[in-house]
């Protein structure tokens, strides 16, 4: 049986309080966003850092109401941070003029944004390790990082619906991808944001018409709650660099996460992951299927690691797709419990040494 809802986020409808902004710097010029919820001082204050997913910010792991993954392990004594990567939410570039492009690659959030948020949570908590907790690209960012030095910082990591390129398939992503020499007339910024944005009062009738073709691509039915739509759309999606779409188009053609020069495969090289991890699949993932999941958890070399794919199949009353892991109408009762008990069992302890 899954452990149940804390008591202060039972009944949780509105937002009481709000998360401090902190901002971490980059070597390339980026001030990332970091939204703090801190504890109460009884609270084991253990830090954790939320990421989200491609073309989201914070607010895909801070959803309204009871939709929080954030204030939820806030409530279970969590000091929490919702890391906002560059392009998202309120990260900006440090400097303005000149202009610069609106691009950037994978390798830029795993090794800029992703170390400078770290140094800046430990900074501040006083702590040596932290905890992550990401979901699609949050949880990839953390296959990368995790690879390097800076992933010492890290004590155990939670990746949702993360895939590693080598199965991800679908007929309807094979027509997109065929067409991604296109992107290149595109304009540098694609206004997905903007458009959700406006789309968001009309969310019922684009959800009638669009349940069929993207069937089980965000929400699985039973699990679909159109006010979180409409929420997402009016506050939680952001604008895309053509640079990333034509990144993730590659990895697609080729099944494997490469850097950007095509010469090193993240996913050729899970085995140097030695970090705990729990792995988060959808039962019913149309767009990073269970299967190309199971595929990473195979490869990671660390010893202590776990798997979990949400469905009936495992246990639970609902099937689940991809966003609804996080912001699904029962995600509150049954993942978000599992990820909080995996957290607490791996919570690291002890102070970072002063002068660091």
């Amino acid at each position: 049986m899954p452990t149940p809802l804390p008591s202060c986020f039972r009944g949780c409808r509105a937002r009481s309080t709000a998360p401090v902004l902190y901002h971490a710097q980059t070597r390339d010029g980026w001030r990332v966003a970091i939204h703090r919820y801190a504890p109460d001082r009884q609270a084991h204050a253990t830090p954790v850092v939320l990421c989200h997913g491609m073309g989201s910010n914070r607010f895909n792991l801070d959803g309204p109401g009871r939709m929080s993954l954030a204030r939820y392990l806030l409530a279970r004594g969590y000091d929490v941070w919702l890391l906002e990567l560059r392009g998202a939410g309120s990260s900006r570039r440090r400097l303005q003029l000149p202009p610069v492009p609106y691009a950037w690659s994978f390798e830029d959030y795993a090794q800029h944004d992703a170390p400078a948020a770290l140094r800046v949570v430990r900074r501040v908590s006083g702590r040596s390790q932290v905890l992550w907790v990401g979901h699609s690209l949050g949880g990839m960012v953390a296959y990368a990082l995790l690879m390097t030095p800076a992933g010492d910082s890290v004590a155990g990591a939670v990746t949702i619906a993360s895939p590693g390129m080598t199965e991800v398939g679908h007929e309807t992503l094979d027509v997109w991808v065929g067409l991604r020499r296109f992107l290149r007339y595109a304009p540098a910024r694609i206004p997905s944001g903007a458009f959700a944005k406006l789309g968001a009062p009309f969310v019922g009738p684009l959800a009638a018409l669009l349940r069929e073709p993207l069937r089980d691509w965000g929400w699985h039915d039973d699990n679909l709650d159109l006010e979180v739509v409409r929420f997402m759309m009016a506050r939680g999606l952001e604008d895309l660099p053509r640079s990333l779409l034509m990144e993730f188009a590659r990895w697609y053609e080729a099944k494997r996460m490469s850097d950007r020069y095509d010469l090193f495969a993240f996913s050729d090289h899970l085995e140097r992951i030695a970090t705990p991890m729990f792995v988060i699949a959808g039962s019913r993932d149309g767009l990073t299927p269970a299967a190309d999941i199971r595929r990473v958890y195979e490869k990671i070399g660390s010893k202590d690691k776990d798997m979990f794919v949400a469905g009936k199949e495992a246990g639970l009353e609902h099937e689940y797709s991809h966003v609804d892991l996080v912001l699904g109408r029962h995600a509150p009762d049954e993942v978000f419990p599992r990820i909080g008990a995996w957290l607490d069992a791996h919570r690291p302890t002890g102070a970072m040494p002063m002068g660091r």
